[in-house]
């Protein structure tokens, strides 16, 4: 696993010119070698970044911090420093994240950067926009829920950029690997964190803005207000990619106007810059005809969802924002297949159509079974698995799953261990009876796998339940080679 706490040596820097908000106290300035928000890891010359968090306002540590040789400390309010240096700013969250960027090289500005945020939809769109720019032949790097990949990888590896100090060090892993651009999922708790101080960001790409995450948040518009502060990342010249719409989209396109950023809308309806119209859609797939102002061409995709085009025309707005032909957009989505753990397909043979998703929020999760829904001849059937339940706010009830499905069923996360009990044979047992009843004219959606809300695909050494080898080892033995024309048995 890459280390986030190697990154570029930097040199001594002044505060002053880092923190231009920043007010100093028993000094005209603080020159520092490295930052810390936790006191026990100050060496001799770095500056202590007072962060307040749940557990902790910041202030316990300070005389900590200069115990161990910090060469001062950043505060959002006046604490006790025994005389030695103290800054204070409007914003600690910030000035750890501008730091910490600073002290990495500022590895943002040898690339062209891309944030991509919003309710549902970020990963789908950070894929598609990485393949619509590799399709042009760029060097692209993505930072992502489901792995990071610098531009000598072949493989995500497990995401730990989230955190300011690991995105300054991932972000200095692809400008060293060749990247010329990159795509960063960035989510509302890592908005929350300011990791995008010091970011300077070419396009900034908002899905959507519904409610979600008020545990953490506490209300719709405190949630929306921390969606907002992607904007302060554009850099001049950059611009927003939105959906049309009004409500908190409108808002925040409102608010991108008068900061003078350029906006693109991008969506499904005739009113955007840059659209998708719907030429066939089924079980097995979709065509949609990409449109610009200028030109249109089709797309073909084995993705039938409504949600995945949506995220595709964002894509291609900041391919077309990037200079990519729209014949090579088109190219680059069709490339990208699906996006692994986000309505993927499995095909083992069988007539009936298999779908794995796991969506990270009950908003993205519902528009999928509504499509899903419309699109079912027969009869939908969901299979999840608890940890995902649990992870999306549904506990262990299959419930919620009920109000678009004939058939649902919530499986233990500790069904496929060495002490797996009664309880998870029987769950066993009913996904077996399950499948067996499913007919050509039936879907069937498993939620869970890769990519599951919290971070990052399983690592081979986890030991974690993954209900999706489960669903397709069982398709692989009921349709073995040979078996042409069967149902899902």
């Amino acid at each position: 696993m890459f280390d986030e706490s190697i990154v570029r040596p930097g040199r001594r820097k002044k505060l002053s010119a880092l923190l231009p908000a920043g007010r100093f106290l028993c000094c005209d300035d603080i020159v520092a070698r490295g930052c810390q928000d936790d006191p026990d890891a100050c060496r001799p010359g770095d500056v202590y970044v007072a962060r307040s968090t749940a557990a902790d306002d910041g202030e316990a540590g300070v005389l900590r911090a200069l115990a161990r040789g910090a060469a001062g400390v950043v505060a959002e309010r006046m604490v006790v420093t025994q005389g030695r240096p103290l800054c204070l700013v409007p914003d600690a969250e910030w000035a750890f994240s501008r730091l910490c960027h600073a002290f990495a090289g500022d590895p943002a500005t040898a690339l062209r950067v891309i944030a991509i945020s919003g309710t549902s939809g970020k990963t789908t769109t950070t894929w598609l926009t990485a393949s619509v720019l590799a399709e042009a032949g760029l060097q692209v790097g993505v930072l992502s829920d489901l792995g990071c990949l610098d531009g000598t990888s072949t493989a995500p590896e497990r995401a730990t950029y989230r955190s300011p100090r690991g995105l300054a060090a991932w972000l200095s892993r692809l400008a060293d690997s060749g990247c010329t651009h990159a795509v960063i999922e960035v989510s509302s708790r890592m908005l929350t964190r300011q990791v995008l101080a010091g970011v300077p960001c070419a396009a900034v790409v908002v899905t959507n803005l519904d409610v979600a995450h008020l545990d953490l948040h506490g209300t719709p518009a405190a949630y929306h207000a921390i969606k907002t502060r992607i904007l302060d990342a554009v850099t001049p010249g950059g611009c927003l990619i939105a959906p049309p719409g009004s409500g908190s989209l409108g808002r925040l396109r409102r608010r991108a106007r008068q900061a003078g950023i350029e906006i693109v809308t991008a969506g499904l309806t005739p009113a955007a810059a840059v659209t998708a119209e719907p030429l066939d859609r089924s079980l097995h797939g979709q065509t949609f005809l990409l449109r610009t102002a200028a030109a249109a061409v089709p797309v073909a995709i084995g993705t039938p969802v409504t949600s995945f085009v949506r995220d595709a025309v964002l894509a291609a707005a900041v391919g077309g924002r990037c200079g990519v032909p729209l014949e090579r957009i088109a190219r680059g989505i069709e490339s990208a297949g699906s996006v692994a753990g986000r309505m993927e397909r499995i095909d083992r043979g069988q007539d009936v159509p298999v779908f794995i998703d796991a969506p990270t929020s009950l908003h993205a999760a519902s528009a999928t079974l509504a499509c899903l829904r419309r699109l079912t001849p027969r009869r939908l059937v969901a299979v999840a698995e608890e940890r995902w339940t649990r992870a999306v706010g549904l506990g262990t009830s299959a419930a919620w799953l009920d109000r678009w499905c004939d058939a649902s069923l919530v499986v233990p996360t500790t069904m496929m261990t060495d002490a797996a009990g009664d309880h998870d044979i029987a769950a066993y047992a009913r996904i077996d009876r399950l499948l067996d009843g499913l007919g050509a004219d039936d879907c069937l959606i498993v939620l869970g796998g890769p990519g599951l809300p919290g971070g990052g695909p399983p690592g081979p050494d986890d030991g974690e339940f993954a209900l999706v080898d489960v669903i397709d080892g069982w398709f692989q033995l009921a349709n073995p080679p040979g078996s042409a024309g069967r149902r899902a048995a």
